[in-house]
């Protein structure tokens, strides 16, 4: 195979080993997130779907495929085993492939550990690569036992072009170790069930020629707990809640939702523009084009950080909800090229289901005052609040868009926010303060 200039430099060995990674589709948990490392479950029907697209896909694209690779799992084998059959090629399973071991904690709903044990499973998230559940691994364990699987079959392997059906603990772990990423950073990676990962492995080290490629559809959106656009929210008792607030500049938002991420015990996630400006970042000395490009920046950056915390089986208040980027990309002026803004539309419309709540701030009723991020011009900011809140009206809707009323001090906020969430009593257990 005739590689790019830049892989050729990169691997001048001519023994290239290729590995390329399937995630398994989607499990069967009962509707519930639960801890299910080596726990042996089925598909769920939406997973075969994708097993059967996967299957056919790999066939039709994958040219002389010299084995498949699979953990002991038969969420895993499911796809191995028609795929080695169809593609006449040799398949090896080995236990050294599976997901890293939950331990005492395997089968059980994250929402149950949580309340039984609040400690060990802060402590766990916190420091992953280094804490394992009881009598379980750590992700440290987990790249050790998977890394020395590919050593020990070097030889095997050397040269060859591998499909390994895997889960997204043995993908980062390889990924880490190609990169030279620090496993406690392994979290940024989090390539979506049914995609396609690319290794290149000669000599001179690892290429990564693509991470998380879609090979089929995936139909419940980007989080794993997604639902369809029109879906009523649903407070999920086995998570912490994911909350966004929206508004133009100096509406309050970073004020209420630092405040109630502290009290719910979930991370809070920052605007990303201030954060900018405050590293130094002068907003007028850019021009239209890279103005746009920290636009499109900050956006992916905010869908990368609220992944991390969904990965980490953590909820997150956001300073910024999905509507607000789209409304920056009107009100900046960027919509004239169609193709982009209606990718940037579908981007931002596909995230909307994983918040349980959008709550947007009111316009004009505290006063603006310059901090050096936004503009103090009260038409500007009023044309911007106008924007998103049309978006949000027309795009999401009730009642997960929620308008917060016209009051102005920080506890009458708080209460109504805190009344909004656990009216029904769903929240009411997920405050840790």
């Amino acid at each position: 195979m005739k590689w790019d200039v830049v892989t050729d430099q990169a691997l001048p060995s001519r023994q290239v080993t290729q590995l390329h990674f399937i995630r398994h589709g989607r499990v069967d948990t009962g509707g519930e997130r639960m801890a299910y490392g080596e726990t042996d479950l089925p598909l769920s029907e939406e997973g075969l779907r994708q097993t059967r697209e996967l299957v056919e896909r790999v066939v039709s694209q994958f040219e002389d495929v010299t084995g498949v690779l699979s953990s002991d799992l038969q969420r895993t084998r499911a796809i191995a085993e028609p795929l080695a059959e169809r593609l006449g090629v040799p398949l090896l399973v080995d236990a050294a492939l599976r997901e890293q071991s939950m331990g005492d904690w395997e089968g059980t709903p994250w929402s149950e550990l949580t309340a039984r044990f609040p400690t060990e499973v802060r402590d766990f998230w916190t420091n992953y690569h280094l804490v394992a559940p009881p009598n379980g691994e750590s992700l440290g364990d987990l790249s050790g036992r998977v890394l020395n699987f590919f050593e020990s079959h070097q030889h095997q392997l050397a040269g060859g072009r591998f499909v390994v059906v895997a889960h997204i603990g043995v993908i980062r772990a390889v990924l880490c170790s190609a990169l030279g990423i620090d496993l406690k950073d392994a979290l940024r990676m989090a390539p979506q069930p049914s995609t396609h990962t690319w290794v290149l492995h000669a000599e001179s080290g690892f290429v990564v020629q693509c991470m998380g490629e879609r090979t089929v559809e995936v139909t419940s959106g980007p989080a794993e707990e997604a639902r369809s656009e029109g879906d009523v929210p649903h407070f999920a008792e086995d998570r912490a809640p994911r909350v966004a607030f929206s508004g133009s500049a100096g509406v309050g938002k970073t004020t209420l939702a630092s405040a109630l991420a502290e009290e719910l015990g979930v991370s809070y996630l920052p605007e990303g523009m201030r954060r900018e400006v405050e590293r130094g970042l002068d907003l007028r000395l850019l021009n239209h084009k890279e103005l746009k490009e920290l636009v499109l920046r900050l956006w992916r950056q905010q869908v990368e950080r609220e992944e991390a915390c969904i990965a980490r089986g953590e909820g997150f208040v956001s300073d910024r909800s999905p509507l607000d980027f789209l409304a920056f990309w009107m009100t900046y002026g960027f919509v004239h090229n169609e193709e982009e803004s209606a990718q940037l539309a579908r981007e931002v419309l596909a995230r909307i289901p994983i918040y349980d709540r959008i709550i947007l701030l009111p316009h004009g009723v505290l006063p603006l005052k310059a901090d050096g991020v936004r503009s103090t011009n009260r038409w500007i900011q009023k044309r911007f609040h106008a924007t998103v809140r049309g978006l949000l009206e027309e795009e999401v809707g009730a009642p997960r868009f929620v308008p917060l009323p016209d009051l102005t001090q920080l506890s009458e906020r708080m209460e109504w926010v805190r009344d909004l969430l656990t009216r029904s009593g769903e929240y009411a257990a997920l405050s840790t303060r």
